[in-house]
């Protein structure tokens, strides 16, 4: 099964990629600044989202044209042209964390929007009975 998520493996690991060529060895502050700023990023969309005050019981799931994910070879120059420029070493690979995170999540919710502007979630009369979780609430293996 392909999923989304390993689009952002490539988007982080590309802006790290780049972001130490140009500025050589990061060494260990820098890298957990890099970290940092990815963390940073990933509470900075939760907060602005308000994904943290959603209720979900069930997987997400990316099917179709979705899985088409070529939102890296956007995310990689546009993080490293925003961290490109800092004057600091260390701040520089604070911005790159932060800018790939945001940019990633932010274009695939952006993504994910648009791709499912057209449908409608079906009502669990109307989910097919192969569907997961089962339309009748139950945990599919037989316990409620």
């Amino acid at each position: 099964m392909l999923v989304v998520p390993q689009g952002f493996t490539l988007s982080v690991a590309g802006v790290l990629a780049i972001t130490i060529g140009h500025r050589g060895s990061p060494g260990l502050l820098a890298i957990w600044l890099f970290v940092t700023g990815a963390s940073i990023g990933f509470c900075t969309i939760t907060l602005v989202s308000g994904a943290h005050t959603e209720d979900s019981n069930r997987p997400v799931s990316i099917v179709g044209m979705a899985l088409m994910n070529l939102l890296p070879i956007l995310v990689v120059p546009a993080a490293c042209s925003a961290s490109w420029w800092v004057g600091n070493k260390s701040a520089a690979f604070l911005a790159a964390g932060f800018c790939a995170t945001v940019l990633y999540v932010g274009g695939v919710g952006a993504f994910l929007v648009i791709v499912g502007s057209g449908h409608t979630r079906a009502s669990p009369a109307e989910a097919p009975a192969d569907s997961y979780p089962p339309a009748d609430g139950s945990t599919g293996t037989g316990a409620k």
